[in-house]
């Protein structure tokens, strides 16, 4: 079967690598960078080993290689320099690039291999907090501007959970004579899922009992479930702005829910809001504060 060529505008290699269009044909024009490919049609167009070359251009430009100095080195050179960078997994800001590259290629071994390089050299939690949340961060952007679609950042996400969820059970303790018992879910219309599993990785790592239900949960399941389970605490995530509720009818419906069991909350709609302060309501910001709150409440973290 012949092989397709994928073919990327000027447009498309601008919003995939964050290099402007008009740096594009600078570089070109100076350095000689490309050779021209056009359509039958006359139409030019960049292939896939372009789109490769740009990634890489970009990640060694932001780590203060300067493109005059890149224009003289030849493939190897440039490939080599750039796998030596991602050998670096303490480097916060490569990684993070490394990361994008290989989601903007869809590329499922080399995301992996990233991964699991950050984690096993830094650990799952100081790889979540200093690599894998900026690098969310930068998705979200990016979906926001147009720079991917909603298939790339899926990849991610399921690359990273399923990591999170390998970790967990490789890292599991046995519950402790005084462990907790935690109901974790994600309330009506949210899907986001990583920041539900790295709260189940380091509550499991910790020896207390968690019972996982994911993500869209009906309000009404939340009480049923909360009534058998007899949680100590809940703990949720909320990510998406939700336009058929404002942030405090949500937390609203889920105290009501969740009757005099504690609710822990986190997420993007936590940091960004003012949420009116209330009995049994405990609000997370970042990793630091989910650690300092749980030490306060006498449930270490794992180092």
């Amino acid at each position: 079967m012949k092989k397709v060529v994928k073919k990327f505008s000027i447009s498309d290699i601008e919003n995939l690598t964050g290099i402007k269009a008009h740096t594009i044909r600078v570089w070109e024009q100076r350095y000689n960078f490309f050779t021209t490919k056009r359509t039958d049609t006359n139409i030019r167009y960049y292939d896939d080993a372009d789109l490769c070359m740009f990634l890489n251009i970009a990640t060694l430009n932001e780590n203060g290689y300067k493109i005059s100095k890149i224009s003289k080195m030849d493939i190897d050179e440039i490939n080599n320099l750039v796998k030596r960078l991602k050998e670096d997994h303490y480097n916060a800001n490569v990684q993070v690039q490394m990361l994008s590259n290989a989601m903007l290629k869809m590329d499922d071994d080399e995301f992996d291999e990233i991964l699991t390089g950050c984690v096993n050299d830094m650990g799952m939690e100081a790889s979540m907090a200093d690599i894998i949340f900026p690098f969310l961060r930068k998705v979200g952007f990016m979906w926001q501007v147009g720079s991917i679609n909603p298939a790339h950042e899926h990849f991610a996400t399921h690359k990273i959970g399923q990591k999170l969820i390998q970790q967990t059970y490789l890292h599991k303790k046995p519950s402790k004579h005084d462990s907790k018992r935690y109901l974790l879910f994600l309330p009506p219309n949210e899907t986001h899922e990583v920041g539900l599993l790295f709260a189940q990785y380091l509550l499991k790592a910790n020896g207390h009992q968690t019972l996982y239900l994911g993500q869209n949960l009906p309000f009404e399941s939340i009480a049923e479930v909360n009534a058998y389970f007899e949680p100590d605490f809940a703990f949720s995530v909320l990510t998406v702005s939700n336009s058929d509720n404002n942030i405090d009818v949500t937390v609203k419906k889920l105290r009501e829910n969740l009757g005099n069991t504690p609710l822990i909350l986190a997420g993007n709609q936590v940091s960004y809001h003012n949420i009116c302060p209330q009995e049994n309501l405990i609000l997370i910001k970042n990793i630091k504060e989910f650690t300092q709150i749980t030490e306060k409440l006498g449930m270490s973290i794992a180092s």
